[in-house]
């Protein structure tokens, strides 16, 4: 029943992968909550600025792990010249989706922060927020892209390295210039933001330079990574376009949550910032499981095993659901722990609990599309049916049940978040089928 091969590989890849997640999410808890010491306006105004980024992450995050799925079966079959190729495609997409994105974060972060708040004084303070974290966009790209396709090479141990470096450097950073200390000047919540930016910047140079320096599959001169022809450049758009697709109508979905949220009140939106914060903690472990279940079923398909590449993602999920089980249970308990540090009135406090318990609870279903979605459908080049399913429900499901509940019942934030949470449920049942159907496998990289 258990591939143990399978068992050994996958926790080989998915702890390095699950410690940079940590430690980049460590970094950002860190932040909120250094940032949380300076009250709720800050604390609002930084989750507001960060939504642009946060759209950004996600659609670039599309161009990477779509370009990932060839990347990890060509590393199967053995092509390393069409590794490089994909490479290219991949920094070419992502520089020009950066530079979209740093356009609207210096010249129009007006129209962009209105959508959430009419508040002057929040406003002003996220404008300055978002035109200084605007700098870094076009930074993200290149290490989102080195990253995945080092890791569906099998190397995860370098971009491990290097993100625990930008994440330490961010931090250091961020106490000295939020509270003016180390030497450097008392920035407030902008320090928090200008921190970023350097760290950014670093962390990027420093990863471009290691792959050369330790002669990487991926140290190639540029004449051949910008080799591809517009045939190769089309295969690649084809199943990159529906991922890309797909995380810019969920991140836009997300965007719409958020606005909801924000409209709602400021100690809502502060109770929702707190949940983020914890969300994206205690998804580390998933995360690791699910990337590292996606680059060995990639390269399983393309060493043409259909049938192993089911075989992991059924035992994946098995594991997955464990461990949900228990860190769902563990987080329910320790809720009000883990709030007593936050500077936040007794209201937000109040909503934060509820929605903590909310997230408890649905934690296996959530953490189960995760494998479906990136570690199945994706790696499997699925990503048509990915890209209707998870857009699909949660336009036809998650807003229109957001905007009635909080417009129309006048319902507490944490009820909306709970009947957002019908759309994880749906996606579960429709992917659990795609699953037994087998239709999800394709081998992209046999021709």
């Amino acid at each position: 029943m258990w591939d143990k091969d399978f068992l050994s590989r996958l926790a080989k890849l998915s702890l390095p992968i699950a410690l940079q997640n940590l430690f980049v999410v460590l970094g950002n808890s860190v932040t909120t909550l250094m940032t949380g010491r300076l009250g709720d306006i800050s604390i609002a105004a930084a989750g507001f600025s960060n939504q642009l980024f946060f759209i950004l992450s996600l659609v670039q995050f599309g161009v990477s792990s779509g370009v990932s799925i060839f990347t990890a079966q060509f590393w199967g079959n053995g092509s390393k010249r069409r590794i490089l190729q994909a490479l290219g495609v991949s920094l070419l997409l992502g520089l020009c989706v950066g530079g979209l994105f740093m356009s609207v974060a210096l010249v129009l972060p007006h129209l962009f922060l209105g959508i959430f708040t009419s508040d002057e004084v929040l406003l002003s303070s996220a404008l300055g927020l978002l035109r200084i974290a605007g700098f870094s966009f076009l930074f993200t790209p290149v290490i989102n892209t080195y990253t995945f396709i080092l890791r569906s090479t099998g190397n995860v141990r370098l971009p491990m390295f290097v993100s625990t470096t930008g994440v330490a450097l961010n931090i250091l950073l961020g106490y000295g210039l939020i509270f003016g200390k180390l030497g450097l000047p008392d920035l407030g919540v902008r320090g928090a933001a200008t921190a970023n930016l350097i760290a950014r910047v670093t962390e990027c140079l420093v990863l471009v330079w290691l792959v050369y320096r330790l002669k990487t599959p991926l140290a190639a001169v540029w004449k051949d990574i910008f080799s591809f022809d517009l045939t190769f450049l089309r295969k690649i758009l084809q199943r990159v376009l529906p991922v890309m697709s797909n995380e810019l109508v969920w991140a836009l979905g997300i965007t719409a949550y958020n606005a909801i949220y924000a409209r709602l009140g400021t100690e809502s939106y502060a109770a929702v910032t707190i949940k983020d914060t914890i969300e994206n903690l205690i998804f580390v472990p998933f995360l690791g499981f699910t990337n590292a279940c996606a680059i060995l079923v990639g390269n399983t398909i393309g060493a043409r095993k259909p049938e192993k590449a089911q075989q992991h993602i059924r035992q994946t999920l098995l594991l997955v659901l464990a461990l949900a089980g228990g860190l769902g249970f563990l987080l329910g308990i320790s809720r009000f722990a883990i709030l007593r540090s936050l500077n936040i009135n007794s209201t937000a406090r109040g909503y934060a609990l509820n929605m903590i318990l909310i997230l408890a609870c649905v934690l296996w279903v959530r953490s189960s599309n995760f494998v479906f979605f990136i570690g199945m459908m994706r790696s499997g080049g699925d990503t048509r049916f990915a890209y209707i399913i998870d857009a699909g429900t949660m336009w036809t499901i998650g807003v229109p049940l957001a905007l009635a509940s909080a417009f129309y019942f006048h319902l507490p934030v944490y009820w909306v978040y709970l009947l957002v949470m019908i759309e994880e449920a749906v996606k579960f049942l429709v992917s659990l089928w795609r699953f037994r159907s087998r239709r999800w496998i394709h081998d992209l990289v046999s021709t």
